[in-house]
């Protein structure tokens, strides 16, 4: 088993499209390949063959790749586990929430703003985040689902007084449009 294995927040989207990775084992010792199938979106099954008859799959399994959140304040991406490391500290109680494709971490006064590339990505980022205390047991913080305007309106006029571009709070993806 790959290390893989232990990805926490999986990543789910690429280029506004939704994505799956997989992992092949090729050979060019035998001519021979054991029929392999892959299950495409409608639930299908999918022969997998070569164009180069010179190499043969042995074995194909599902990849997941670690998506990376775009943290506002050092404007970079970070993981699941940096995130919480720098973020979600024991000792202080915290209100975790999101907004549009944003995660927003509140200690007190303070705001932490990060972005995903989708809503869709930031709910299952929350719900990630919540597992991981769930699993941890830990009880120092509490979450918040985006659902009242006049929730958003108050977060947005709050955020904007701490210096957050308004421009960027309003915005709904990070990811291109489909083409």
């Amino acid at each position: 088993m790959s290390k893989n294995q232990n990805v926490l927040f999986e990543k789910k989207y690429e280029n506004a499209t939704e994505v799956g990775y997989e992992l092949g084992l090729l050979t060019n010792s035998q001519k021979i390949q054991k029929s392999l199938f892959i299950t495409d979106e409608l639930g299908r099954n999918v022969p997998v063959n070569l164009d180069n008859p010179d190499y043969v799959f042995l074995d194909i399994q599902t990849y997941k790749v670690e998506e990376k959140i775009f943290d506002w304040q050092k404007q970079k991406k970070i993981t699941f586990l940096e995130f919480i490391k720098s973020y979600c500290k024991q000792k202080e109680f915290k209100s975790i929430f999101t907004l549009n494709n944003k995660i927003c971490v509140q200690i007190d006064s303070d705001v932490n703003i990060f972005s995903l590339k989708n809503k869709e990505d930031s709910e299952r980022f929350l719900e990630v985040v919540e597992n991981y205390y769930k699993d941890n047991k830990r009880l120092d913080a509490m979450f918040v689902r985006d659902v009242s305007s006049a929730q958003r309106k108050w977060i947005y006029s709050t955020l904007e007084e701490k210096g957050f571009s308004k421009k960027r709070l309003y915005r709904l993806k990070t990811t291109f449009s489909k083409r």
